[in-house]
């Protein structure tokens, strides 16, 4: 059975999470994502992860998860703005490619570090932020990917973008929640879900999933 981040207390922890902004929130996210995915310890590679996982300082262990978890984190209370469609004149974001973040460059340990990905964020960044100062309409999900692009950590922008928002196909970076996933057997006859921009989920069907993440603490004090 894996650990539970969320009641660990510890300090190292604690403190790294605040560092960066994160909300305690995020650690009953994975707890929760632990849960519902027993499936993980039914195979040889997830019974290792949880088993080394389970061996290390909560810290590490949670940096070890993060590697291959690819939702962005959940952020501390009124970070973001909750409302916005202009940036001041003089407003200057940072790029991804000028950024040193060591989530990001573990995220990307063992696979070639894709600069072309990052640079593309860069771009939808940059003419966001253009279009803001100048007032003019940016849809939600851009304007999310400016919020963590700006007052959010670099791994954040990179992930949500690629597996939370991207409007295109990128056939070598889709997967699902955790790599790991990728690993547990499937039965005869699985095929792989395409994944696509025009699919949606049905209102009361979102509705439901997010009553049920407020009844379980999820995101009661994190603006994300």
């Amino acid at each position: 059975q894996a650990r539970k981040f969320s009641t660990c207390h510890d300090g190292d922890l604690r403190a790294y999470l605040q560092g960066r902004k994160v909300s305690q929130s995020f650690l009953i996210e994975i707890d929760q994502f632990l849960e519902a995915h027993p499936e993980i310890t039914s195979f040889p590679q997830g019974r290792a992860m949880v088993a080394y996982m389970n061996g290390l300082e909560p810290l590490p262990a949670y940096l070890h998860f993060l590697k291959g978890y690819t939702r962005p984190a959940r952020y501390i209370a009124n970070l973001f703005p909750k409302q916005f469609s202009a940036l001041p004149y003089d407003f200057a974001s940072v790029t991804l490619r000028s950024t040193q973040d060591t989530e990001l460059v573990d995220f990307f340990g063992g696979f070639e570090f894709r600069w072309d990905i990052l640079d593309r964020i860069d771009d939808e960044v940059t003419r966001a932020c253009a279009a803001l100062k100048l007032g003019r309409f940016v849809k939600a999900g851009l304007r999310k990917l400016v919020c963590y692009a700006v007052w959010g950590n670099p791994i954040d922008a990179c992930k949500q973008p690629v597996y939370n928002y991207q409007e295109d196909f990128l056939a070598n970076t889709y997967l699902p929640e955790h790599v790991v996933l990728c690993e547990v057997p499937k039965i005869a006859g699985y095929t792989i879900p395409y994944p696509g921009p025009g699919s949606s989920r049905r209102h009361m069907s979102v509705r439901s999933r997010m009553a049920r993440a407020h009844d379980e603490g999820i995101g009661k004090s994190s603006n994300l």
